[in-house]
């Protein structure tokens, strides 16, 4: 009830509307009046305002009896209206309540008592009215919705009785609807249904929740499936009075389900027949089909007319395309028979993928493509699973990305996904700049014989076959493999695996990469993705490195540095670069005199034999194919700085320990002074004579007027190269006979260059930096007698707990104590220099020359090995190459402190008072 209740009176007599007003007034309820004399204006303001209840005179002037009412009952049917009739009149009054009055209140009766009544009444009874209309209209609603569903409705109480049912339901049953009202299923259905029945009704009631099933049932002799939906009833309050069920026939699918999983296994078994019969066809079409390839092959070494060469070729490479065909139907046939099975080995994640990346960056390289290779530095180094298989998955996704990428680049990159209990998941991406694949194509590129090429005007070829084995493969691994792509703007293939980690990440050669701390590299690439690949590897070693795009920057950075007295001491440089490219700032650079030695490795996308011969002119140091493995930079670093050998360190033998080797006639060939220096030193130590011709054309002379027993030639050389110098030898070896051993020494990192040794007419072959044990093992094949006996073989003396571990030194000098020693007084007299000339410069800030002087303390400490005093040398040097002196000054004292220990355990190994390991 409204607390001001708003009254409407339409009353024409002035008299008997005050009367009314003031009995209003004196009412105990607050009553507020609107009085009007003409329905007319009574209907207006009932659009105008807000009103609760109206008093109506039936005798108006522009109406007059019932019909005011129905009048006013159209305009708002759910308003309350009391009559004020001027007599006492039941049947008046029976006939206004039936024609929407609420009340009927003769004038002569009115007081404030039952005006205040009669409001108070009709009010309650047309809101009682309202709500009683409201919920017979939605009862009829929902009975005329749920009758209306093609699905079977059916309520129960909680004792199981039913209280309603649809008109599906008795269609469905044949049960007449009022007939079951009141029963149970105990008294429709078997016993054994019934209780089924029950029971998921109490597991409803009693969860609250939702039940479905799809049920049986065989009761009428044939069999029929329903699908049913069981939930509970809740009140207003939310307790749960009853359960409601939902079903559907689902004969027919039910059928068509039991006959899909039918003909599904009948397929299943008819793929797997097919898959074995083309594995087996597959097996027998290779057998002849490697004899052709084997064949063409051998034709091909003959002599052949040109023509027939041809001819040949395109067997050979038609031979070739099927073989790979048959390959693909073959590994696909496999996996679809289930007969490819995963092997589980450790192996070198960045050496196997650097590895397959060799062929594919060739190429990419002769289609004018960058290949890049690029691995996150948490990637674990060892990892256990199928490295044929990732190579595999690998290769097919590069390989797709060259063929339909027509200019750009390639990027390869590995990441850590995430680590769990000693697995790693690494996710594997190839972006490319190709194509793209259409939209549509998307979900389906994956799917067996599916292509994005496709159609009568393909151009790209293919079987369609090998992301569907990759995708397989990728599944077999335990992995997933997706594929983003807009066209025209490329793609970018992803791939997961898991793979156990077998042991920690191995930093190659880690005594070698603390000689090369701190050493100055410029690294000159056009492509962004290349510089920041190589420059990210090489400061994992410690090395400090410069970026240049071009060869002007690059050429204008090496006279920079050159010129803060900061010069780089290795340049690494790519070859394809537009406008001016590697070979033409290597060449510009050799022309400068301050710059003409820098060491040079170059990078190549494609080895074209002009650009080799072009190389070996520069006196490059290494020459390496893109994509670079890390191993193989790393290992092209050391050989061209000559600081130590990438061999396993672990792994050292005394010379005593190797085969004895007589003393030789040796004749040296080597234009480098250091190279020159060191292997006369280490020959002349085993025992040798040595002759130096500095040129090939010198070693050529030497041998006519000289008889040797073995030539150790270097390949690169000015006047003429070893190579040259050998095939002289061999020619005229042949006019007098005889034939003296010759082993190359060459600081090429270049495939087939080993071949290109032996082919000249070399014997042996030895890398740069000389590696102490193998060429000794290059010469003892020749000349090898017994093993050394106890009394040769070098003597070792006890320790007395130095602080210091000399090993190191002693490996560098090949146990050659004479030569140990004159490098310890060496140390002993310089560092002290070395060392005041850092503190001058610390002292008046002097960035350039603290850096300096540091670099040459960290090198004059190389030939101890790993110490903590080169540690503290080398944080010198990074903070003056920062620009700050901020803790320069500690860390000299640092330094000081260590070296002092150095020199008091040096001193006594001098003085004699400390024996060497």
């Amino acid at each position: 009830m409204p607390e001001n209740i708003r009254i409407l009176l339409i009353e024409d007599s002035p008299k008997e509307a005050g009367l009314v007003e003031r009995y209003l007034r004196e009412a105990e309820e607050n009553f507020s009046v609107v009085h009007v004399d003409r329905l007319d204006t009574g209907l207006a303001k009932l659009k105008a305002g807000q009103i609760d209840v109206i008093l109506l005179d039936l005798d108006l002037p522009d109406s007059h009896g019932l019909e005011t009412i129905r009048s006013l009952h159209a305009k708002s049917p759910h308003l309350p209206v009391v009559v004020l009739s001027d007599r006492v009149d039941r049947d008046l009054a029976a006939r206004a309540i039936q024609d929407g009055a609420q009340d009927c209140l003769p004038k002569s009766n009115v007081d404030p008592d039952s005006l205040t009544r009669c409001v108070r009444y009709a009010i309650e009874r047309t809101h009682r009215q309202l709500v009683e209309s409201t919920l017979e209209n939605s009862e009829a609603r929902y009975r005329g919705l749920v009758n209306s569903l093609p699905v079977c409705v059916l309520q129960k109480d909680l004792d199981g009785r039913f209280i309603f049912a649809n008109q599906a339901y008795s269609d469905f049953t044949g049960h007449v609807v009022e007939d079951i009202l009141g029963k149970t299923d105990f008294d429709l259905s078997p016993p054994d249904v019934a209780e089924k029945f029950r029971e998921d009704d109490r597991k409803v009631s009693e969860s609250g929740k939702q039940f479905r099933d799809i049920e049986v049932n065989t009761t009428d002799g044939h069999t029929s499936w329903v699908e049913v939906i069981k939930s509970p009833i809740r009140d207003a309050h939310g307790n749960v009075v009853g359960t409601q069920a939902i079903f559907w026939d689902v004969t027919e699918r039910q059928m068509a389900v039991d006959a899909l999983l039918k003909a599904k296994e009948a397929a299943e078994e008819a793929n797997r027949a097919k898959s074995e019969f083309l594995a087996n066809m597959s097996h027998e079409i290779r057998t002849p089909l490697n004899a052709v390839i084997g064949m063409a092959e051998l034709l091909l070494d003959t002599s052949l007319t040109q023509t027939q060469r041809d001819y040949l070729k395109m067997v050979h490479e038609s031979g070739e395309s099927l073989l790979s065909v048959i390959n693909d139907i073959l590994d696909f046939s496999k996996i679809e028979a289930g007969k490819l099975d995963l092997v589980s080995k450790p192996f070198d994640l960045r050496e196997t993928v650097g590895d397959m990346m060799k062929p594919l960056g060739v190429r990419a390289g002769g289609n004018g493509l960058e290949l890049t290779c690029h691995f996150e530095s948490d990637v674990p180094a060892v990892i256990e699973g199928d490295p044929h298989r990732l190579r595999q998955i690998v290769v097919n996704l590069v390989g797709n990305a060259i063929k339909f990428t027509e200019q750009g680049e390639i990027d390869f990159d590995v990441s850590v996904e995430s680590r769990d209990n000693g697995n790693v998941e690494l996710h594997f991406q190839i972006r490319d700049t190709g194509i793209g694949i259409p939209e549509h194509k998307l979900g389906t590129i994956f799917e067996a014989f599916e292509q994005a090429d496709s159609g009568s005007t393909r151009q790209y070829g293919g079987t369609g076959l090998g992301l569907a084995i990759c995708a397989r493969l990728v599944d077999l691994m335990g992995g997933k493999i997706w594929v983003e792509s807009q066209v025209g703007h490329g793609s970018t293939f992803h791939f997961t695996a898991p793979f156990p980690v077998t042991r920690a990440d191995r930093v190659p050669h880690p005594r070698a990469a603390a000689r090369i701390q701190g050493t100055r590299v410029l690294i000159v690439d056009d492509n962004a993705t290349n510089r920041t690949i190589l420059d990210e590897i090489a400061r994992s070693w410690g090395m400090r490195t410069q970026l240049a795009a071009d060869a002007e920057e690059g050429l204008m950075l090496l006279k920079e540095a050159y010129s803060i007295g900061d010069p780089h001491a290795v340049l690494l440089t790519d070859v394809e670069m537009p406008g001016k490219d590697g070979i033409d700032l290597i060449t510009a650079m050799r022309d400068i005199p301050n710059l003409k030695d820098t060491l040079v490795i170059v990078l190549s996308s494609s080895e074209r034999p002009t650009t080799r011969k072009r190389c070996e002119d520069l006196r490059i140091s290494s020459f390496l194919m893109k994509p670079v493995k890390q191993s193989e930079l790393f290992d092209a670093i050391i050989v061209a700085l000559g600081v130590a050998s990438p061999e396993d360190e672990n792994e050292v033998k005394s010379i005593g320990s190797l085969p004895k080797i007589r003393p030789l006639k040796v004749l040296l060939a080597e234009d480098n002074r250091a190279n020159q220096r060191l292997a006369i030193a280490l020959l002349e130590k085993w025992g040798h004579d040595v002759t130096l011709a500095e040129s090939g054309k010198q070693a050529v002379d030497h041998w006519e007027r000289d008889k040797f027993d073995l030539v150790v030639m270097d390949v690169q050389m000015p006047e003429m190269d070893g190579l040259q110098a050998t095939r002289i030898i061999r020619q005229r070896e042949q006019e007098r006979g005889g034939h003296v051993p010759i082993i190359a020494m060459t600081a090429h990192a270049l495939a087939g260059d080993r071949e290109k040794c032996l082919d000249a007419g070399m014997d042996g072959y030895t890398s740069k930096p000389l590696r102490i044990q193998e060429l000794h093992q290059a010469i003892a094949q020749f000349f090898a007698s017994d093993s050394p006996t106890k009394d040769q073989q070098q003597p070792t003396v006890s320790a007395d707990e130095p602080r210091v571990d000399w090993s190191h030194a002693l490996r560098a000098c090949d146990g050659d104590k004479d030569l140990f020693f004159d490098l310890l007084h060496l140390f002993l007299e310089e560092t002290p220099e070395l060392l005041d000339a850092l503190d001058k410069a610390i002292e008046e800030e002097n960035y350039e020359a603290i850096h300096r002087s540091a670099h040459t303390v960290v090198g004059s400490l190389r030939i101890i090995g790993p110490s903590e005093a080169g540690n503290v040398a080398l944080q010198i040097e990074k903070v003056a190459h920062q620009g700050t002196v901020d803790g320069a000054r500690d860390l000299s004292q640092q330094l000081r402190s260590h070296i002092d220990t150095l020199f008091e355990e040096a001193s006594h190994v001098v003085e004699g008072r400390q024996t060497l390991p």
